[in-house]
Formats: structure tokens, C-alpha cells, sequence
């Protein structure tokens, strides 16, 4: 599913073979919106988006060059399980996770 505003877009698709895991991808702020707030509004919502679809824990790839998104992801209690060559792009890519269970 794709989802987009004024200030951007993100995808959220179920993971092949478990459908209790859903894919966060193609996270876009646009320039125009950055460095107020936004990306992490965005994450927020992704996240509560899966949670009301009923997913269970959430992935998604991060660049690991975008430091401002691995933070947003740290603050926001993912945790990075591991980090790969992205041989297609050349990118270093990290791997993160979240769990979605209500404590």
C-alpha cells in the first residue's frame, strides 16, 4: 500500500510467507518539508498504521549514510539487526526492525 501527502510518501507492504511482518519502504520527505519534524511524524504514523493493520513487527532498509533517519529510527525504538552491500546500488544498506506488541 502506498500512501503519500503533501510532504511526501511511504509504502508499507506485507513480507512474503508471514503475513504478521510488514516491509516499511520508499520513505520520501520532500526537501521542501525536512528538519521540521516531519520525518519523524511520518515514522510515527507508519508505525501506527501497521499497528492498526494488525502487523506485528515492521522492517525497513535505511542507506547507512542517512544518519537522519537512522536517528528517527533510534529514537522511535527500532533496532538495527544488520547492515550489507546493496550490490545493485553500491549502497551500505541497515537493515531495522520494530516490533509492534502493545506493552
Amino acid at each position: 500500500m502506498r500512501y503519500s501527502d503533501d510532504s511526501g510518501h511511504w509504502e508499507l507492504n506485507s513480507f512474503p510467507g508471514c503475513n504478521q511482518i510488514v516491509v516499511s519502504n520508499h520513505a520520501y520527505v520532500k526537501p521542501a518539508y525536512r528538519g521540521n519534524g516531519v520525518g519523524r511524524e511520518c515514522n510515527i504514523h507508519r508505525i501506527n498504521q501497521a499497528t492498526e493493520l494488525g502487523y506485528d513487527l515492521m522492517l525497513c532498509t535505511v542507506k547507512s549514510v542517512n544518519t537522519i533517519q537512522i536517528r528517527i529510527l533510534q529514537r522511535n525504538g527500532w533496532r538495527m539487526l544488520d547492515s550489507f552491500l546493496n550490490r545493485e546500488s553500491g549502497n551500505q544498506v541497515e537493515l531495522w526492525s520494530k516490533s509492534l506488541h502493545q506493552n
